[in-house]
């Protein structure tokens, strides 16, 4: 770190990197959380935001353009060539003339459907089930419902971890959870970066998970080494509970819908049985 300040050439620089003359820094504030960063950083070491503009403009497409992400390159270039050259010989075929009827199809992913045996589960299914009437699962989901999911399964899987003798149990209810929120920027809705931190915590407490047992390195890349969501990411995909919004992009401040949150969820009620059944 310099002594004397580059820009006014008087000034020292205190503990925090910043000039007591003129205020220059050598850190990178954030644009969407203010955290300082190290000078050429590539993104937010708290909220994971962009700093450079290539950067930020390849998350903005990314959140923009998500449809067109889900074709893979490689594959669609292909099977626009093949279509050409199926369009080519048809059209040159004399006294041959084809009507093609198109038909679109919709995919609609509806909440997983996992045939449970415990009572325990049986019981949060149906408890869950009865949360979801009335409502649009594809909506994005409140911070109100999600703490109501959570709080659904902490009643549930609680007194499964009791009855076990865990020395970690699930907290008595979500607001533990919400405390732990801290490197989110408050909005409306729940987050799939948020949603990701707060099951993971309550994964920790109630399987015993610990950030030394997961990787600081992830497949998400938007998610940079040492990232704080690094180890979340790598334990819901190692635990098979999808959240990411892409194979390879996580989608950290993208909005999550209860029907994701439902189906994690159940994932996890899932899990707890079958861990309940092997001890």
């Amino acid at each position: 770190m310099f002594s004397y300040c580059p820009r006014c050439e008087t000034g020292k620089f205190n503990s925090s990197g910043i000039c007591s003359h003129c205020g220059y820094s050598l850190r990178t504030a954030c644009p969407e959380c203010a955290y300082p960063n190290i000078p050429d950083a590539r993104f937010c070491g708290s909220c994971g935001c962009g700093l450079n503009w290539p950067v930020r403009l390849q998350d903005f497409l990314n959140r923009k353009l998500n449809y067109l992400q889900k074709f893979k390159i490689k594959k669609f270039a292909t099977g626009l060539a093949f279509g050409t050259l199926l369009t080519f010989f048809a059209f040159g075929t004399m006294g041959m003339q084809t009507t093609d009827n198109v038909v679109h199809t919709q995919s609609h992913d509806r909440v997983q459907q996992i045939k449970f045996h415990s009572e325990f589960a049986f019981n949060f299914d149906k408890e869950l089930a009865i949360f979801c009437q009335n409502r649009d699962l594809k909506q994005n989901i409140s911070h109100r419902d999600f703490n109501a999911i959570l709080d659904l399964l902490i009643k549930h899987l609680r007194p499964i971890a009791e009855q076990q003798n865990k020395k970690r149990k699930p907290g008595a209810s979500s607001n533990v959870y919400a405390q732990m929120l801290h490197n989110f920027s408050h909005s409306d809705n729940v987050t799939r970066g948020s949603s990701a931190m707060t099951l993971f915590h309550f994964l920790s407490d109630f399987l015993e998970l610990n950030y030394r047992d997961f990787s600081q390195e992830t497949s998400y890349n938007d998610i940079p080494r040492f990232h704080f969501m690094s180890a979340p990411a790598a334990a819901l995909k190692s635990l098979n509970i999808k959240l990411a919004r892409e194979e390879n992009t996580f989608g950290i401040k993208d909005a999550v819908s209860l029907e994701q949150i439902c189906t994690a969820a159940k994932n996890i009620v899932a899990i707890a049985e079958k861990r309940a059944e092997q001890s």
